[in-house]
């Protein structure tokens, strides 16, 4: 069953927003939620990061990226979604952490948001419980080897293989489903966020019974200058 906790009535019309664009809609694979508490972060630092209040039923559900056309050779992501539902959702409230208060809440400007930071140039979809694995993942390879580099040791050659061949996609891929522990079917979808590092707000989109159909992350591609964006995003994770 559902919980709707901390769910902040800050409505968003997020339809309007995504239709006024040019978008590829593109399924990158099916995140597994054992929890069914949802982590929305930089992979690098999704310790920190606490899951949202409002949870899921625990299954696997459907991921799709939203390519906006930044000229015929060049994409973003401008969004990334979970379907939780078969439904359109018709409207869309600010996602929050389980961890802020309602004084925080209250202190809330109409232009303002809860979010999370991207410092890697990478964002990614994951349970709490796969979360606690892949840090443990992480720090047994820097105990093994201080000078290491997860996404280098690990996760470079997986995205090459994931995504690098699409028509979408850069030659070093832009998306992957990351298995920290081989044979789980714990997994986290990791994708290229937007023009790169900033922060980003993440929706619920409801039907009109309340009922979750989907987590959007907004990575506000026309809010930024593309001008010394970051193209290289693995060599922001040191």
């Amino acid at each position: 069953m559902e919980e709707n906790i901390n769910d902040f009535e800050l409505h968003y019309d997020l339809e309007d927003e995504m239709n006024s664009q040019e978008l590829t809609e593109i399924h990158i694979g099916d995140v597994n939620l054992p929890t069914g508490k949802i982590i929305v972060a930089d992979p690098f630092f999704s310790l920190e990061q606490r899951p949202f209040s409002r949870t899921v039923i625990p299954d696997k559900y459907p991921v799709y990226i939203f390519m906006a056309n930044i000229d015929a050779l060049h994409h973003r992501i401008a969004y990334a979604k979970i379907k939780f539902r078969p439904e359109d959702a018709s409207k869309w409230i600010l996602a929050l952490t389980d961890d802020l208060t309602n004084e925080e809440l209250n202190e809330l400007g109409d232009d303002e948001f809860y979010g999370f930071p991207v410092e890697s140039g990478l964002a990614c979809f994951l349970d709490e419980e796969t979360n606690t694995q892949f840090n443990a993942k992480m720090d047994e390879l820097q105990d093994k080897n201080p000078e290491s580099n997860y996404y280098d040791d690990v996760l470079s050659e997986e995205f090459i293989k994931y995504s690098g061949k699409n028509n979408f996609s850069r030659d070093l891929g832009d998306w992957n489903d990351h298995h920290p522990i081989a044979d789980s079917d714990n997994n986290i979808i990791m994708f290229a966020s937007g023009w790169g590092d900033g922060y980003y707000p993440a929706y619920w989109g409801l039907n009109e019974n309340g009922d979750t159909v989907e987590l959007v992350v907004d990575f506000l591609i026309n809010e930024f200058d593309p001008e010394g964006a970051d193209e290289e995003y693995e060599d922001d994770e040191d």
